[in-house]
């Protein structure tokens, strides 16, 4: 399509910079432990605390009875993670068979299956299994997201109209064993009610947190706009979405995307990087060379869990985009 007037191109730049800068501010706050928030549970650890939604049912347990829906959602987990390991390794991931994936209190998280001795390799991740701008220029729907990029649409909004897309083909798409183990839907601050956000701001040390929700309601608020008025007006109906989908995708991105904090619009998704629950100083090794390795002996059930501010920058500089200072990785 034709190019706006610069005028009106360099209000849509200024507006790209503001949100990207909001964008970067919830990926931080995402490493940081501060996205998530529970107003009835002050027990709730920080990280993306991947709390199971009824992806298979209801979140009322229509699927059947309350054990009954419990057993079938542990099944299906289980079924989802192994296709997902096929489809990893096929790809040209190397992951370990001590993994698994189960359901604890409410949480989805990945566990070790037997003991792991310190230095084992617990996943070697494929240089071209990544889901960014890149790849959503190499789909079918190609010619979509070049028009975006043509039109000076923020990257970010590429990839995560990209998601939603992926998303909407279900079994006919390429990352749907990724997206199984993904969430369905978030309980986080962006789900909040006007009431609950200034019950939020009344709580002692969460005035960071309410900010923070303020701004990402925003920078959503901003993506949607842009949506509606230079995508949907000639978009074909395959990328005709609703409120809740690009909502979907606007969480998924800042829950599980990985980008450098100078803000430059490199998001990417790495397939199991986001996977694991975070908590500050985990026991692994993130290398820049792809892999991640046991910093200690792991026993059987014990969790797996990554520091996503290390992990962060041993993932950009694998995909070639080195950070100024990639903490603590095994050169």
């Amino acid at each position: 399509g034709d190019r706006c007037p610069g005028g009106f191109l360099g209000k849509r730049m200024a507006r790209n910079q503001l949100l990207r800068g909001f964008i970067i501010l919830a990926l931080l706050a995402v490493v940081s432990g501060q996205f998530f928030v529970n107003l009835g549970d002050k027990k709730k650890e920080g990280g993306t605390g991947a709390e199971i939604d009824a992806k298979k049912g209801g979140s009322d347990g229509s699927v059947g009875p309350a054990g009954g829906a419990v057993a079938d959602q542990a099944t299906q987990v289980q079924e989802d993670w192994a296709a997902f390991i096929k489809w990893f390794r096929s790809n040209g991931g190397i992951i370990s068979s001590k993994l698994t994936v189960k359901v604890r209190n409410g949480r989805q998280g990945v566990y070790f299956k037997e003991r792991m001795r310190r230095g084992e390799t617990i996943v070697s991740f494929p240089r071209n299994l990544r889901l960014d701008e890149k790849t959503a220029m190499k789909g079918k729907a190609g010619h979509i997201f070049q028009r975006l990029k043509n039109e000076d649409a923020f990257p970010d909004l590429i990839v995560i109209l990209h998601l939603v897309h992926e998303r909407s083909l279900g079994k006919d798409s390429f990352w749907n064993p990724y997206f199984s183990l993904l969430r369905s839907n978030y309980n986080n601050i962006m789900s909040l009610t006007e009431p609950q956000m200034k019950t939020l701001l009344r709580r002692p040390g969460c005035e960071n947190t309410y900010n923070l929700g303020v701004m990402m309601r925003r920078t959503f608020n901003n993506f949607y706009e842009y949506y509606k008025k230079n995508v949907e007006t000639w978009a074909p109906p395959e990328f005709l979405f609703s409120r809740d989908d690009l909502m979907w995708g606007f969480n998924t991105l800042v829950t599980c995307g990985w980008g450098q904090q100078g803000g430059n619009g490199d998001k990417l998704m790495v397939p199991f990087s986001d996977i694991p629950n975070h908590r500050r100083e985990s026991a692994q090794k993130a290398s820049n060379r792809g892999f991640i390795s046991a910093a200690k002996e792991y026993q059987a059930g014990e969790e797996l869990t990554f520091d996503y501010g290390l992990l962060n920058d041993a993932v950009l500089a694998y995909y070639g985009q080195p950070t100024p200072d990639c903490r603590g990785l095994k050169r």
